[in-house]
């Protein structure tokens, strides 16, 4: 089903469950009700007919303990996951339709029968739900009636009034139960029973003309018509009584009469709970029954947390709001904050209006995430809201703040005036001000309100204004020189670099600007553009790519992309340059002007939307990951890490100038192509790759070389170290006999159908390493059963360093292994030996079967035992047992041998847990020797950055980049996140742990870039 069906906005099947559908009601009903009710969905304990659809797809029905109302659910469409569960982790994503108005249906069994209806569908899976809401035969305005004549009679005794509205709802009712199996006996009006009972009242008079009670002669009532025909088919000499008992279950009257004494077993159940226990009957006992229809829809527990943001205001007009921006994105207040993300995110993709960023819906949820991440404190919903904000989304309370600064009073749309009036009163009042901080703030909300109006031309003067402003700002350089006269007094350790804004889902993007700056060889080249000899300004022709020769725009193109890279680099160096001197020259006149402003936000530019769109619109024909070629241009739409960094490499190797085969010693050789690049030099290894029939050593092929520029490492389900994902991509594999269909095979998995005569084995070796050695993690795989792509979130375990010195032969893998793999071999043992001395228990007060160590269970049994031995030797236990078979002596010397033997084996196992505990550790402690032993030759690889992404699977989620920042002078090492705008100091730690982070498990590792360690201080470089 795709969204474009789905009119209605989505919530959570949580919030809909517990908040729509119980707020659900017929019109004339609500009218009834306060405003307040809110369905409590029970079910009678007795047994009663389904009243709604003799459809076997009816999945759930209960009736409403405060209304009355009855709602029935029927699957439509089953979900994709067991017990329709949602394929989606958070749950189903509801849209539905829900028909205040009730409908007649004319089915020829049950007859003509008002409900209103409602549908529901999830956006994510195929679940498809029908409801049926029933309005009450019993309304509201009747059992007020009711409720209150019964209790006017005793206002002296509130309680007594309780018991005789009981004794008048209970008779009820009794009769529409005898009603229904045939009971056509009038009820009198005379009948002192009756009368005391039931009062004969016109609220009890109207609710059994309601129940189709027909008052005769002002003296009895009878039951409805439908009961006498029930009465004749009950005859057991009726020669067509199936028929007729059949015809009579299935009537409209029959039906009523039925959920009618449901209805009146509900509301007796709810009058007697305002009574003493002892007087309340077991039989009008309702059960809740809310859960259950959670359970039968799939709805997935959600993520919850407490603290801020619960609605919990001080005043009434801030919960108001706040509840009302839970309302907007249909999530309950107690979710956790990746849930409300996911529901912003899941509503933003879903929008089909006219205007999905900027119109009236984007801002309403705009506003409401904003709201809950103000109440909340949330890092990740102010990232989100950050996020947000670098696309160009304004909150409304934004936008009040910069009207209210410029005309003096607060809007809520920034189009309540001209573009042209808004420039001239702003600089009217521009006038007006002396401070150039004032001045700068009035700026800064000229560009609120143009943002808001996405008036590009206003968006460009204000930009233009707060430039001129900042310039003009007072900061003591040297006026002549600007930022270059900082630049070698910088303390680049104390002024963290640069963030690049989000300007719409490029995160990944921007992690991969952040490395290519940190690669000092390509900023360097970056930065002489223009010098017209280390790029192709002239664009001269006779570049190559895969064979053939660029086209002239294909050049220009690339020429442009250096161009705008330089910029983005100047940028970051001059931003970082002034953020230092912000902070330190100006110390002793108060700050610079843009103290205020820069300390509200992370420092951060915004990456040129002509750069970003052509590594986001373009993409290269691309061929294998590990190819030498880079490829054509075509119109693919850029998703990925790898992707994008191909296509920065392939832009940079286009801007380059062509070589001149007369300079060439070798003039067949075709040296224009990417491979004989510096770029290609510093990025691509070989590999040696060679074929042979196994058992037979002299059938080997003729080794080939293969270019690569990313290693494509494998991941396994389970946590993993990278080393041996390195091992892995190195062991031998197994191709079929015919090499032109031959498809790899795992070095593991060696029993196939091809005979061993026909097996070829794969091996490859490190032939030339690059400098910088980028490695691609596969986590992304494709289910060939669901055919859909999902994403492997096993933990991976980075090394500060690694070696490729095993891979440079050909058996080097296996080498480096095998004693890895012994030791870990014996590390499963032990942990299964010591998983083995761990029994599950289950007791009264845990019914978990929680663990419990067999050698305290020995040991708990055998105190047990002592303690029957002792209680044997006491007189009255012996008394108590002298005429039991077995005497107390015996009984004495059976506990002590059982409690000794129990001793000697809790010992015994006791010592041989040490003993498996103490091994673990050294083997631990081995493997770690092994991991961390590292030989510093020309093959040491020291981790560089690593790119991270966060998300359940492959089509969402968010990416940042950790990367290495050395201070050579200081000899001081730390690892920075680029996330977006924002830049931080974070522990090594967090990069390199064991395990993933509780809450965070699907934020791993994705790309990796290393460096020759012997080659690190000339091509890893933050600084400016």
């Amino acid at each position: 089903m795709g969204v474009a069906n789905l009119h209605s906005p989505g919530v959570l099947a949580a919030f809909f469950i517990k908040r729509q559908v119980p707020e659900w009601l017929p019109s004339d009903i609500r009218q009834q009700l306060p405003a307040s009710h809110r369905h409590i969905w029970v079910r009678p304990q007795q047994t009663f007919t389904h009243l709604c659809s003799t459809d076997k797809r009816v999945v759930w029905s209960a009736t409403c303990r405060e209304c009355l109302c009855q709602l029935n659910a029927t699957i439509e469409a089953e979900g994709a996951g067991a017990e329709n569960a949602c394929i989606d982790s958070i749950g189903h994503h509801f849209h539905s339709t829900l028909n205040t108005v009730p409908e007649t249906s004319n089915d020829q069994n049950t007859g003509p029968e008002a409900h209103c209806q409602g549908r529901v569908r999830c956006c994510k899976c195929t679940l498809a739900i029908g409801l049926s809401l029933l309005p009450p035969i019993i309304e509201p305005t009747m059992v007020n009636a009711l409720s209150t004549a019964r209790m006017r009679l005793h206002s002296h005794h509130p309680t007594q009034g309780i018991r005789e509205l009981l004794n008048t709802v209970s008779t009820l009712f009794k009769l529409v139960k005898n009603a229904c199996t045939g009971d056509t006996r009038p009820v009198k009006v005379s009948s002192e029973v009756p009368r005391r009972r039931l009062k004969f009242d016109p609220p009890c008079n109207h609710i059994l003309e309601i129940l189709g009670f027909e008052l005769v002669n002002e003296s009895e009532f009878c039951p409805p018509d439908i009961v006498r025909v029930a009465g004749e088919a009950l005859n057991e000499s009726h020669p067509d009584r199936n028929t007729r008992m059949a015809q009579t279950s299935t009537s409209l009257m029959f039906r009523r009469l039925e959920r009618a004494r449901q209805e009146l077993c509900i509301w007796t159940g709810q009058i007697q709970r305002q009574l003493p226990k002892d007087e309340r009957q077991a039989a009008y006992v309702s059960n809740f029954v809310n859960e259950q229809l959670e359970t039968k829809l799939g709805v997935a527990k959600y993520e919850s947390q407490s603290g801020p943001g619960l609605l919990l205001s001080s005043g009434k007009d801030e919960h108001s709001a706040l509840e009302d921006a839970y309302n907007v994105l249909g999530v309950f207040p107690d979710m956790g904050d990746s849930v409300v993300a996911w529901a912003y995110r899941r509503l933003t993709e879903e929008d089909q209006s006219e205007d999905p960023v900027f119109g009236s819906q984007a801002r309403k949820r705009f506003d409401s995430l904003v709201t809950i991440s103000a109440a909340r404190t949330s890092k990740e919903l102010d990232a989100l809201v950050a996020n947000e904000r670098e696309r160009g989304l304004v909150a409304t309370g934004a936008i009040k703040a910069a009207s209210t600064a410029l005309f003096g009073e607060p809007q809520t749309n920034a189009d309540f005036i001209e573009s042209d009036a808004m420039r001239d009163v702003f600089l009217a009042r521009l006038e007006e001000i002396a401070a150039p901080k004032a001045k700068l703030e009035l700026a800064e909300h000229l560009a609120v309100l143009a943002e808001a109006k996405q008036d590009q031309a206003l968006m460009k003067y204000a930009a233009n204004v707060l430039s001129s402003l900042q310039a003009s700002a007072e900061l003591e350089m040297d006026e002549t020189k600007g930022v270059a006269a900082w630049k070698g007094k910088v303390d680049t350790w104390d002024q963290l670099p640069i963030g690049l804004k989000n300007i719409g889902n490029t995160c990944y993007l921007n992690s991969i600007l952040q490395c290519l700056f940190s690669i000092l060889p390509i900023r360097k080249a970056v930065m002489c553009y223009g010098d017209g000899k280390m790029w192709n300004e002239g664009a001269r022709l006779g570049r190559r790519d895969g064979g053939r020769l660029l086209t002239k725009d294909e050049i220009a193109s690339a020429l442009r992309f250096v161009e705008l890279l330089k910029k983005l680099f100047e940028s970051l160096i001059t931003q970082r340059v002034e953020g230092w001197a912000t902070k330190n020259v100006r110390k002793s006149s108060g700050g610079h002007p843009l103290a205020t402003s820069t300390a509200a936000a992370p420092l951060a530019v915004a990456p040129d939307k002509e750069l970003a769109d052509m590594l986001l619109l373009r993409i290269g024909a691309q061929g294998n990951s590990g190819s030498s070629t880079t490829g054509g241009s075509t119109s693919a739409q850029q998703q990925d890490v790898d992707e994008c960094i191909a296509q920065c490499v392939s832009l940079l190797v286009h801007a380059l100038p062509p070589i001149s085969l007369m300079d060439s010693a070798d003039q067949g050789a075709d040296l224009s192509g990417p491979s004989d690049t510096w770029i290609y030099k510093m990025l691509a290894g070989k590999l040696e790759i060679t074929t042979e029939r196994t058992g037979d050593s002299q059938s080997s092929e003729k080794p080939s070389d293969e270019t690569f520029v990313n290693l494509n490492l494998n991941i396994p389900n389970e946590t993993t170290d990278i080393n041996d994902c390195i091992d892995s991509f190195f062991a031998p594999s197994i191709v079929s006999g015919d090499m032109n269909n031959s498809a790899d095979k795992n070095s593991d998995d060696m029993d196939t159908d091809t005979p061993q005569s026909q097996q070829l084995v794969r091996r490859s070796r490190i032939k030339s390493a690059p400098p910088v050695l980028c490695i691609q993690v596969q986590r992304v795989q494709f289910d060939m059963s669901t055919l859909r792509a999902f994403k492997i979130n096993s933990h991976l375990r980075l090394r500060e360093q690694v070696s490729l010195t095993p891979y440079v032969h050909f058996d080097g893998a296996a080498a480096a292994h095998s004693q890895k793999h012994a030791l870990q071999q014996r590390l499963a043992t032990i942990n299964q030996h010591l998983g083995l001395l761990q029994v599950p228990v289950q007791t009264a007060a845990n019914t978990d079967n929680a663990e419990v160590s067999v050698v305290s269970a020995l040991e708990r049994v055998q105190s047990f035992m002592s303690g029957i031995s002792r209680w044997a030797d006491i007189d009255g236990a012996k008394t108590l047992l002298s005429d039991l078979p077995q005497s107390a002596s015996a009984i004495t010397q059976n506990a002590q041998q059982v409690g000794k033997q129990l001793a000697e084996m809790a010992a015994t196992l006791k010592e041989a847990r040490l003993k498996w505990e103490k091994e673990l550790q050294e083997v631990k402690e081995q493997l770690e020797d092994i991991y961390s032993n590292v030989p510093q030759d020309d093959m040491a690889y020291t981790l560089h950055a690593a790119f991270i992404h966060s998300g359940q699977t492959p089509e969402f989620g968010h990416y940042w980049v950790y990367i290495r920042d050395y201070d050579r002078e200081k000899n001081l090492v730390r690892w920075l996140k680029f996330n977006d705008s924002h830049v931080s100091v974070v522990d090594a730690s967090e990069i390199f742990r064991d395990a993933p982070k509780p809450g965070e498990e699907s934020a791993n590792p994705y790309y990796l870039v290393f460096v020759r360690t012997s080659d690190l201080d000339t091509t890893a470089d933050l600084g400016v």
